[in-house]
C-alpha cells in the first residue's frame, strides 16, 4: 500500500465508496469482487489497495459513511438556531436520500455478513427516529406543527416514498421524479405545519434547489 497523507487518504476513501452506493443499492455487495469494485470506483485494482486493504474494509467505510450522515442530519434537525422550515427541509432531503442509497438488500447482506456493522447502523437509525420524534414534538409544543403521533410521519415516508418513486408507478401515472418530489413535499408541509405558519413560509426557491438535486440523484440511481 502506497504511503498517502492520512487526511487525503480519508477523503479519497469517502469519494470512492460514494461511487459504489448506486450499484450496492441494486446488487448488494456479496456478488461484487474487488475487481468489480475497482471498476465502479473508476480506478485500477492496484490503486484501490492504496486506500483499502480488503473488500471488508470497503464495506466498513460505506457503513460508517451512512452512520455519519445520520448523525450530521440529526444535529441539524435539533439545532434550535435554525428555523423549523429549514430543519423540515433537511429532514425531507435525508428521507429521500436514505430511500435512494440504503436498500433492504444492503441491510440484509450486512446483517448476515457483518453483524457488528449492522448493529451499528441500526442503532444510528433508532437514534435518528428518536431525534425525529423530538423534532416534531418540539414543533407541536411550540404551536408550529399540528398535533399528531410523530411515528406516523416516519412510517408514512417509508411507505409513500417507496410507492411514489417506483419507476413502474411513475410510468403508469405519467409522472416525473421532480413533480412527485415537489408535490409530496408540499403535501407533507401542509400536513405538518399549522395554517398560520404556512402563511409565513416562503420556501419555493430553496426547496426547488433541493428538489433539483434529489431528482439528479434519483435519475442517476435508476440509470445505473
Amino acid at each position: 500500500m502506497r504511503k498517502i497523507d492520512p487526511e487525503l487518504r480519508g477523503q479519497m476513501r469517502k469519494t470512492y465508496v460514494g461511487k459504489l452506493m448506486n450499484v450496492i443499492r441494486i446488487k448488494g455487495f456479496n456478488s461484487l469482487k474487488i475487481q468489480d469494485m475497482a471498476e465502479y470506483m473508476q480506478i485500477s485494482k492496484a490503486s484501490l489497495y492504496n486506500y483499502f486493504s480488503s473488500k471488508e474494509e470497503i464495506i466498513q467505510e460505506l457503513t460508517r459513511t451512512y452512520i455519519a450522515y445520520y448523525e450530521e442530519v440529526d444535529q441539524t434537525i435539533l439545532n434550535n438556531e435554525l428555523t423549523y422550515i429549514d430543519r423540515f427541509q433537511k429532514l425531507y432531503e435525508q428521507e429521500v436520500l436514505t430511500f435512494i442509497y440504503i436498500s433492504e438488500l444492503f441491510l440484509e447482506e450486512l446483517k448476515v455478513g457483518f453483524s457488528e456493522l449492522y448493529e451499528g447502523i441500526m442503532s444510528a437509525r433508532q437514534q435518528r427516529k428518536m431525534n425525529i420524534r423530538q423534532f416534531y414534538e418540539m414543533g407541536m409544543k411550540e404551536g408550529i406543527f399540528h398535533t399528531l403521533n410523530p411515528s406516523i410521519y416516519t412510517v408514512q415516508d417509508e411507505v409513500m416514498l417507496r410507492k411514489l418513486l417506483d419507476p413502474a408507478f411513475l410510468l403508469e401515472e405519467g409522472l416525473t421524479i421532480k413533480q412527485v418530489l415537489f408535490d409530496y413535499y408540499q403535501a407533507k408541509k401542509v400536513q405538518v405545519f399549522k395554517a398560520d405558519e404556512l402563511k409565513r413560509i416562503n420556501d419555493k426557491s430553496t426547496i426547488l434547489e433541493k428538489i433539483e438535486y434529489l431528482t439528479r440523484k434519483l435519475s442517476n440511481s435508476y440509470s445505473s
